[in-house]
């Protein structure tokens, strides 16, 4: 039997015991997330921040019990953070369960991105409090990690985390942990640097300029619950085409059951309830026109000196309609053979073709009118439009095997140029057209054997021109075919005949000649794809382009010049 003193000892013990596991143990995570508009008889609510006015407020967190079995809200909250977010933010960071798992938010410069993104990062943590998950950060930059990361100390009481920075982890006090990576890697042969992590959810900060990474990230979200693994990209409009088939990858992206993965927002700076008018209208007189669009618009612009600047992700890749059981295209009329008839009766699809010491490139178009124009059409009061379906790229290669890649190709998809009982590609079947660069007898012409491998595999090619009134290969100056396929792309009148097929997943069906087109830019004596040939060269692609349609479309234009002089 304890004696008195004894007793009253370890009264004290546990007394300070409870003291200090108390200050431990009861976190108050609390948030009231007020949501604002800028107005000039609102109130100052911001220091040196334009006036507001509140429209609603979202009461998130509480008291949490971190010495539960599963740590748990207890409570309500005494003394919440007030955060303070724009209406576009806000639906951001609730990221309510009826809406796709991913968020793609593509914003300007001082739109409140990394603001959004960390509010996002709170509220997936309170879906998962106490169940000690672990939600990835990534930037791509050691240098914007820590700007996610002071946005974080911003917003976290320190009393809500415990920060391991060798480790770039922070530990929630419930035990959930925020793992900030950086995704910059000098070499490929560093390999992944979110290998071997398991997210249930994953912010990304400037998504655009982590391109390389997103299978890996996507991987990562094994550990999510009932696998929804939602996902945040914050990006920033950059002149990149990998960068834009991935941003059209992930919204038009569907699963297995035709549910949409994620969902595209816009934060614009002018609409930030913080930022005042007055310095979006300073930045515009002190900003060149393509800046502005760029940094404060959120808008996508080419090169500075693009050669191809009527070139349009958004007009020019267009989605194919599909077929009937009867296999007619629904709304389209296909009169690719009477666009060739010149040539010969059954020309179903014309080839641009472009060799090179390093590539071999073979674009795949057709010409379609749409059903309601066919009429006017046939009456040659109204012009086709082309898409480029396709493209059949060799490397380092030779070719024969060029060749036979765009046979198979051909063959498989569209049924074309197949031989016949004799062993013989039958020229009474539906065949390819084949346009390409003029040949010639010195070093930087074609070889005139590139044809005889085309013949002797029996296909049809022709130079894309001849020389005036001769049957000899003639050229194709480079601007003006520059200059057709700009008007083709977008004429004056606002009108669009040349497009590239959109895959059902968003990208394009000719990555690389979509690449070439927004990435071509001229040099600073203004001229087009003169540089010189290596493994960055992207001139084959539009060259190919130019080759298939100079023949039909040049003269097209030339005699619509004409009426319009008359």
């Amino acid at each position: 039997m304890l004696t008195n003193p004894a007793w009253r000892r370890r009264q004290i013990v546990r007394d300070l015991s409870a003291n200090i596991e108390g200050a431990e143990r009861f976190v108050d995570v609390g948030v009231i997330l007020r949501v604002v508009a800028q107005d000039p008889r609102g109130e100052e609510l911001l220091a040196g921040k334009p006036k507001l006015r509140v429209l609603r407020e979202h009461r998130f967190g509480g008291i949490v019990d971190t010495k539960l079995a599963r740590p748990d809200i207890v409570a309500p909250s005494e003394s919440p953070c007030i955060w303070y977010c724009s209406e576009e933010q806000e639906q951001i960071a609730l990221h309510k369960d009826d809406i796709p798992l991913g968020q793609l938010v593509y914003g300007s410069e001082g739109a409140g991105k990394t603001s959004a993104l960390v509010i996002w990062v709170y509220l997936r943590w309170l879906e998962m409090l106490g169940e000690r998950r672990e939600i990835g950060i990534t930037a791509p930059t050691l240098d914007r990690i820590d700007t996610v990361f002071r946005e974080i100390v911003l917003k976290f009481p320190p009393a809500w985390y415990h920060y391991q920075s060798s480790k770039g982890l922070a530990t929630l006090c419930d035990g959930t942990r925020l793992r900030l990576v950086s995704t910059y890697r000098q070499s490929k042969a560093q390999g992944s640097p979110v290998q071997g992590f398991n997210w249930s959810a994953a912010a990304r900060d400037e998504g655009q300029d982590q391109c390389e990474v997103h299978e890996d990230i996507e991987s990562r979200g094994r550990s999510a619950r009932d696998g929804k693994y939602k996902q945040l990209i914050t990006a920033t409009a950059k002149d990149d085409p990998t960068w834009r088939t991935l941003r059209d990858q992930l919204t038009e992206g569907h699963d297995t059951d035709g549910r949409q993965l994620w969902i595209r927002r816009t934060l614009y700076g002018r609409r930030s309830p913080f930022i005042a008018v007055s310095f979006w209208d300073a930045k515009k007189a002190t900003m060149s026109a393509r800046d502005y669009a760029r940094r404060v618009e959120a808008k996508d612009v080419g090169p500075e000196r693009a050669v191809y600047p009527e070139w349009s992700r958004e007009t020019n890749l267009i989605a194919i309609p599909s077929s009937s059981d009867t296999g007619i295209m629904l709304g389209w009329q296909d009169v690719t053979d009477r666009e060739l008839r010149a040539w010969g009766p059954n020309y179903k699809m014309l080839v641009g073709h472009d060799p090179g010491t390093l590539w071999d490139v073979s674009l795949l178009l057709r010409a379609y009118v749409e059903n309601k124009h066919y009429q006017a059409y046939l009456a040659e009061k109204r012009r086709p439009f082309w898409v480029v379906l396709g493209e059949v790229n060799t490397e380092q290669s030779t070719t024969e095997r060029h060749i036979e890649k765009l046979l198979e190709r051909v063959r498989k998809e569209y049924r074309l140029n197949f031989l016949s009982s004799t062993g013989k590609i039958d020229p009474n079947a539906p065949q390819v057209l084949v346009r390409a660069d003029p040949a010639g007898t010195t070093d930087n012409r074609t070889d005139k054997s590139v044809y005889t491998q085309f013949a002797n595999a029996g296909i049809r090619i022709k130079p894309a021109a001849y020389a005036a009134g001769k049957n000899t290969h003639g050229k194709v100056p480079r601007e003006a075919g520059v200059e057709v396929v700009n008007t083709l792309l977008h004429n004056a009148a606002g009108e669009r005949r040349l497009f590239v097929a959109r895959l059902p997943d968003g990208s394009p069906a000719a990555p690389r000649l979509v690449a070439a087109l927004e990435s071509s830019e001229r040099n600073s004596d203004g001229q087009a794809e003169v540089s010189r040939k290596g493994a960055a060269d992207v001139t084959h692609w539009p060259a190919a382009l130019r080759y298939a349609l100079w023949a039909i479309e040049r003269p097209r234009l030339q005699l619509v010049s004409k009426e319009g002089d008359a």
